[in-house]
C-alpha cells in the first residue's frame, strides 16, 4: 500500500510538471509582449506629443501673426512681405517650431521672397500626426498667404516631417506652385519599422505596435502617410527633394524616380539627417534660390 501511494504520488508530480511548463512558457511569452505593448504605447506617446521649445524673439523684418485652422486652433507663426510676389511656406521638422527654419526665412527674405513660418500643431497642444493632420495646417497657411497684398505665387519648404507634410499637401493643394522637401521620409510606416530586427524579438515587436499604437490614437494606418505615393501627384509642378549623403538609405532616394521628370535630387556630401547648411553653406542657400528662380520662370511668375 505504501509503495502504491508512493508511486501515485510521483505520477501526480510528474503531470503536474508536464503542465507547467507550457503555462510557464506562456506566461513568460505573454509577459514579454505585454512589455513590448506597453513600451510601445509610450513611444507613441512621445511622437505624437513632442516638446515644443519656446520661440526667440521675433527676428527683425517679421511680423508675429496668428494663422486660423478651424474655430479653435490658430498656428503662431512670424511673417514677411514679398517684394517679389511670391511666398515661401516653411514647415518645420517632427519637435521643431517656427524658428527651426530661421536661416532659411532669413536668406530667402533678403532674395526677395515673402516667408511665412508657423508653429506646428503641436505646439498648441494638439496631437502631432508626424505630416498627415499637418496638411491641414498647410491649407491654412496658404489661405493666410494669398490673403495678403502682392502675393502671386507659392512655394513649400519642409524639413524632416515638415517635407513629408510639403509633399501630402502639394499633392492636394493646387495653388502651391513648388515643393522644396528636405530629409523627409518616404512612407511612415516603413519610416517606423526601418531598423532591421529579428521576428518577434522586443524591437520587433515594439515597431509592430507602434504601428497599432499610431492607428489608433490619430485614426490612419501610417502606411497611407506616404509621401513618395504622393509625389506623382505633385507633378508637373517643380519639385526639389534634398537628403544628406549619411541619410539617403533611410529617407530613400527613388523618391526623385516617383516624381520624375518633375523632380531634382540633391544628395548633400558629408551632411546627415538637417546638417545640409552646415555642410554645404553657400551651395545650400545657391541651389534652393537657383531652384526656385527656375520655379517661378517655369510657373511665368516674376523671378527675384
Amino acid at each position: 500500500m505504501c509503495t502504491s501511494n508512493r508511486n501515485t504520488k510521483t505520477d501526480r508530480s510528474k503531470i503536474s510538471t508536464k503542465h507547467l511548463l507550457p503555462r510557464l512558457l506562456f506566461a513568460l511569452a505573454a509577459a514579454w509582449v505585454i512589455l513590448a505593448a506597453g513600451l510601445s504605447v509610450i513611444y507613441t506617446r512621445g511622437l505624437l506629443h513632442p516638446p515644443c521649445p519656446p520661440p526667440p524673439p521675433t527676428p527683425d523684418g517679421f511680423l508675429e501673426v496668428q494663422i486660423p485652422v478651424t474655430e479653435n486652433l490658430s498656428l503662431s507663426g512670424w511673417w514677411s512681405a514679398p517684394h517679389n510676389g511670391a511666398v515661401i511656406l516653411l514647415l518645420p521638422g517632427h519637435g521643431g517650431n517656427r524658428a527651426s527654419l530661421l536661416e532659411e526665412a532669413r536668406f530667402l527674405s533678403q532674395a526677395g521672397y515673402g516667408v511665412l513660418s508657423a508653429d506646428p500643431r503641436s505646439c498648441t497642444g494638439e496631437k502631432s500626426t508626424i505630416g498627415w493632420r499637418e496638411v491641414e495646417d498647410l491649407r491654412a497657411m496658404r489661405d493666410y498667404a494669398r490673403a495678403q497684398p502682392g502675393v502671386q505665387w507659392l512655394g513649400v519648404l519642409g524639413f524632416s516631417a515638415g517635407g513629408a507634410s510639403a509633399i501630402l499637401g502639394a499633392a492636394e493643394i493646387p495653388e502651391i506652385d513648388a515643393v522644396i522637401a528636405e530629409g523627409n521620409y518616404a512612407n511612415l510606416a516603413a519610416e517606423i519599422t526601418f531598423s532591421p530586427a529579428f521576428p518577434l524579438s522586443m524591437q520587433w515587436l515594439i515597431q509592430r505596435f507602434t504601428l497599432l499604437a499610431y492607428t489608433l490614437q490619430t485614426g490612419v494606418w501610417p502606411g497611407r502617410v506616404s509621401p513618395i505615393n504622393a509625389l506623382p501627384r505633385v507633378c508637373p509642378r517643380p519639385v526639389f527633394l534634398i537628403h544628406g549623403q549619411r541619410e539617403i538609405e533611410r529617407s530613400r532616394g527613388e523618391q526623385q524616380a516617383a516624381a520624375a521628370p518633375c523632380a531634382q535630387l540633391w544628395v548633400v556630401p558629408a551632411a546627415g539627417h538637417g546638417e545640409y547648411a552646415a555642410a554645404q553653406p553657400q551651395a545650400y542657400r545657391q541651389t534652393i534660390l537657383q531652384f526656385l528662380e527656375q520655379a517661378q520662370q517655369t510657373v511665368g511668375t516674376p523671378s527675384p
